[in-house]
């Protein structure tokens, strides 16, 4: 709460001081707005567009949102942070190192840059700009960092475009109003086009736009998250996953279920996804997933794939998942354990034989990652679905809207859904219990 209310003092104040104290620039004078190694800058003329959150949690400026939690300070200077600048010129880069850091080194050869921190003590702050069609970018570290991306284009012929080998939180920053676009070798060794050992947060009004040419496009070895602020995310295409975060622990109970070891995680952003070899969101190794806002739009058009896949407990809070379902024998949205749909819009078009757009899939291999499972929980989430597939005749599989393997349950909410094929049926339960909400088939 003190955050909160020193938030409220800084614009409280600025509006008292208006030109006298704020930097003048071509729009008026600007105040920023700092978290970290990172900072924002805006007019007083935006003050019409600003407010904050109905519990305080969160602040909007114009279509900028900010986590309360994550705001150190609000200021009238612009910050000049220490950085390390990487800058992209066809078949060279050139990395210029602030002499206010210390600890750092790095190689070039012709447009592959390779950094080595040593620093165990600062989060640095590495800005990525420029192109190169035979370039990459390599880090690694010790320590938590944030990275910037400014208008970058990357392709590596050879390997990833970009890997980062830090098991701490790497926080990546599109800029706002920039472009940004990477593209990894094709039948190489890497798993993923961007590859990041730790901790992965995007933010950020910018662009970002992923080609997995080998394997996934984007890989997180521990959580992928996309913050409140996140701009646009494409990803393109990809030999296997869009995005893909693993390892978790292996789990045979609830009990033993802990998110904090895996989990991917949607507060905000648009996230388009397409052309993927296996699932377009995969939280592997009994990796749990929250659909808390933004809007994800995937196209499942690949042979028993996914558009998400979750090893455990999914929840939806808020937002909304569009997906497109053409593939046979794939699921829309798939989870082992248990899928919670407390709110948000869930808007589906399910055309491939024997696929099923809602699965609650009950795991009994004892070699699988969680036993037992399958159950489905509505409570606020609104469903809309078209279910057109037919049956699929090499294992008789039939067409679904929703697929609960143990038990469905739904308190509130509204489900829709129109079946427009005659070998397609809108829900399937081993047990359905409604006490409220709306449920329609048409």
């Amino acid at each position: 709460m003190k955050k909160i209310y020193n938030t409220l003092a800084a614009l409280a104040l600025l509006l008292c001081a208006g030109s006298a104290a704020a930097q003048e620039t071509t729009d008026g004078p600007r105040f920023y707005v700092c978290e970290g190694y990172d900072s924002e800058g805006y007019s007083l003329a935006d003050y019409p567009d600003f407010g904050f959150s109905d519990d305080g949690t969160q602040l909007t400026l114009g279509k900028d949102v900010y986590d309360i939690a994550d705001i150190d300070s609000i200021t009238f200077t612009k910050p000049n942070y220490p950085a390390v600048n990487i800058v992209w010129n066809g078949s060279s880069a050139t990395v210029n190192i602030d002499p206010r850091i210390s600890g750092v080194t790095y190689t070039t050869k012709g447009g592959h840059v390779a950094i080595k921190s040593t620093n165990t003590t600062e989060e640095l702050l590495y800005v990525l700009s420029g192109s190169s069609s035979n370039g990459s970018f390599y880090l690694e570290g010790d320590y938590k960092l944030r990275m910037h991306l400014n208008g970058v284009s990357l392709t590596n012929p050879d390997s990833a475009a970009v890997r980062i080998r830090c098991g701490k939180r790497i926080e990546v920053k599109l800029m706002k109003d920039t472009e940004n676009t990477f593209v990894d070798g094709i039948g190489g060794s890497q798993d993923a086009c961007f590859l990041t050992k730790g901790h992965l947060e995007f933010k950020g009004r910018g662009t970002l736009n992923v080609m997995g040419n080998s394997k996934h496009a984007i890989c997180a070895k521990e959580y992928l998250q996309f913050k409140s602020s996140t701009g646009t995310v494409n990803i393109l295409s990809a030999v296997k996953d869009g995005i893909h975060c693993g390892k978790g622990a292996n789990a045979a109970t609830e009990q033993d279920y802990d998110p904090s070891n895996n989990y991917f995680i949607m507060n905000g952003g648009t996230v388009n996804i397409t052309k993927c070899g296996a699932d377009c969101v995969d939280a592997d190794d009994f990796g749990s997933m929250f659909i808390n806002g933004g809007t994800l739009t995937m196209n499942v058009s690949q042979t028993d794939g996914n558009g998400i896949a979750c090893d455990s407990v999914f929840t939806m809070t808020g937002g909304e998942i569009q997906c497109n379902i053409g593939g046979v024998v794939c699921n829309g949205i798939r989870f082992y354990y248990r899928g919670d749909f407390k709110g948000g819009v869930v808007n589906m078009n399910v055309t491939g034989n024997g696929s099923k757009g809602i699965r609650a899939k009950r795991s009994t291999k004892a070699t699988d990652t969680v036993l037992k499972g399958g159950y489905a929980n509505f409570d606020g989430t609104n469903v809309i679905m078209t279910v057109d597939g037919g049956t699929y005749t090499q294992d008789s599989s039939n067409c679904y809207g929703i697929y609960v393997e143990r038990e469905m349950t739904q308190s509130a909410g509204d489900i829709h859904i129109t079946v427009t094929n005659a070998e397609a049926d809108a829900i399937f339960a081993r047990s359905d219990t409604r006490t409220g909400g709306t449920r329609t088939i048409d």
